[in-house]
Parts: C-alpha cells; sequence; structure tokens
C-alpha cells in the first residue's frame, strides 16, 4: 500500500502545528484514515490526546532530520501497520534538503510540501536568516504566510518567487482567514510600459507568473547578456542578476529575446531593449513571456546592478 507524505516546514512558532492541526481536522481532507505524525520539532502548540482521537492520528518526536534515515522509516513502517498516510514536521533550524536527500522507502510517496511563514517576521528571516528561509522556500509546493496584514504583500511575494518562482502562495490574515492575492494589477498593460530600474525584479516575476498579460504589449527594459539557446542564432537570453539567498547565490532573471545576435552586443555591457511581449513554450511545455525585439541602444548599469524585490 502506498503512503502519502505531507511535509510541513518553516521556522518555530510559524504555524506549522497549527496548519497540521487544521487539515486533519477538516472533513473534506479526513475521512478517518490513520495518520502518522513524525514531529521534529515541539512548539507552543501540541497535539493533545483529544485532537489525536479525534482525527485517528498517532505522533511520533525524532530528535533531528538526521534521525530519519531510510532504516528508521522501515522500522517506522513495521511498528505503525495501521497507518494510512504520514505527516513530517520539520525543525525549522535544519536543513530541509537533508530529508529530500535522504528519500523515503519504496511505499512512502512524496504527496504534497508545505511552508508556513509569519509574515510579520518575513522582513527579519530575510536580513538574518536568509539561507534557512531559502532551504524552506525552495522545495515548498504551497507556502502559507499568516499574519500577514500589515505587510506589504507584493514585498513577501516578489522575494519569495525570486526562490521558488513555481510557488503557490496564500496569504492569512491575523485570524486565519484568506486574504486576497496580489496578481493582476502590478502594471498597467493598458498603457505601453517602460520598466524602471528599480521595478524591473517586480516585473519580471510578474511576467512568470502571468505571460499572457504582457503577450502583445510594448514593454522596454534594460538588461544585459546572461546567455544564449542552442540551435537558435537569433535568440538571445537577457535580463539582470538577483541575489535569492546569500550574497554566494546570485542568479540570473532573465528572458528570451528574439531578434538579436551576439555578435550585435557587447556582452558585459547593458543595453535598452523595446519590443513587444510574446508568449513561447519552453522545453518543459510552459508558458513564458519573451520579447520580440523592435530597437535597443547601449544604455549605462543600473545604480545598483543587483535586482532587489520591494
Amino acid at each position: 500500500m502506498i503512503k502519502p507524505v505531507y511535509v510541513f516546514s518553516g521556522f518555530l512558532d510559524s504555524g506549522k502545528t497549527t496548519a497540521i492541526m487544521g487539515t486533519l481536522c477538516n472533513p473534506n481532507f479526513n475521512e478517518g484514515e490513520e495518520t502518522l505524525i513524525i514531529c521534529l520539532e515541539q512548539g507552543d502548540v501540541e497535539y493533545d490526546e483529544k485532537f489525536l482521537k479525534l482525527t485517528n492520528s498517532k505522533v511520533l518526536y525524532l530528535d533531528s532530520v538526521i534521525d530519519l534515515t531510510i532504516e528508521k522509516q522501515k522500522q517506522i513502517d513495521k511498528e505503525y501497520k495501521g497507518m494510512e498516510r504520514v505527516f513530517i514536521e520539520l525543525n525549522g533550524m535544519e536543513d530541509d534538503n537533508i530529508l529530500y536527500q535522504t528519500g523515503f522507502i519504496s511505499n512512502w510517496e512524496l504527496a504534497q510540501t508545505l511552508t508556513t511563514i509569519d509574515a510579520s517576521k518575513f522582513s527579519l528571516y530575510l536580513a538574518n536568516m536568509r539561507q534557512f528561509l531559502y532551504n524552506h522556500v525552495v522545495n515548498a509546493e504551497v507556502v502559507i504566510l499568516n499574519r500577514s496584514d500589515n505587510v506589504d504583500k507584493r514585498y513577501l511575494r516578489n522575494n519569495l518567487k525570486s526562490i521558488n518562482q513555481y510557488v503557490e502562495l496564500i496569504y492569512e490574515d491575523k485570524d486565519g482567514n484568506v486574504t486576497n492575492k496580489i496578481e493582476d494589477e502590478l502594471f498597467d498593460v493598458s498603457k505601453d510600459l517602460d520598466i524602471s530600474d528599480m521595478d524591473y525584479g517586480l516585473w519580471f516575476m510578474d511576467a512568470v507568473d502571468n505571460p499572457m498579460k504582457y503577450n502583445g504589449k510594448n514593454i522596454t527594459i534594460k538588461a544585459k547578456y546572461a546567455g544564449s539557446i542552442d540551435d537558435e542564432q537569433n535568440v538571445l537570453i537577457m535580463g539582470r542578476k538577483a541575489m535569492v539567498c546569500c550574497a554566494n547565490d546570485i542568479t540570473d532573471i532573465a528572458l528570451p529575446v528574439i531578434g538579436l545576435k551576439e555578435k550585435d552586443i557587447d556582452k558585459d555591457k547593458y543595453y535598452t531593449l523595446s519590443g513587444v511581449g510574446h508568449v513561447v513554450e519552453n522545453d518543459e511545455g510552459m508558458k513564458i513571456c519573451a520579447l520580440k525585439l523592435r530597437s535597443y541602444k547601449p544604455a549605462e548599469a543600473p545604480k545598483d546592478e543587483l535586482v532587489t524585490f520591494n
């Protein structure tokens, strides 16, 4: 029998236990299946006997993700014969990647990865625990941003999307109610767009999320060479660089520019590129926003060459 595994990640007191309890108390999710919760961190909220009985759950406490070896999983599988699924609550100050590097036994199958973040402390995490934040977000399918009432959702969205552009973001207020997403009105596409140096990061992440929004729209950006595409002589990858987790982890946030050749540019210099948004599919079949070039000219480097997302 295949047993689905749900992984919950995030810092201490970010709401992991509350999210697990809310999920298991949801009748649309829980129809009485036996669940084993493997807990690697204990916060202020606890799994009490009343909750465990109500949700047909058991809890196993381990000291570290390092303890959850393949051998340990086999042992757990034998000891908890009735369990039909596994929830894993990770420790916020350990590297989540250890779990994924270890992997799971053959009848445990990863079903979903969720990360909880206290949005009111997000700038603190970004400034002081950026690597841990990166580890929590880079593997997540869903990030739940609780206590986001008084935090700039664009700031949250674009910093998180710079780490994992495919992650789904859910915003909650201090009472746990889901609030509106920031989606469609970051940039007004009813007029020609001249993207400023400061707004490049915001615009790029919006174009990643909503490529069709920019299809056929007039766009001007400032960018430099970031790469080429095999077998495409008339397309270059142009963009800027951003820091996604730490000073040693710099990545290109760049898009295909159609109608530009390597011989036409100096790879070390910036250019003002004007053209029309054009949606194409990448090798994985995903729609991405490209730029069909109309004109280009040399430009001064941005005052701050490293892109920010606030």
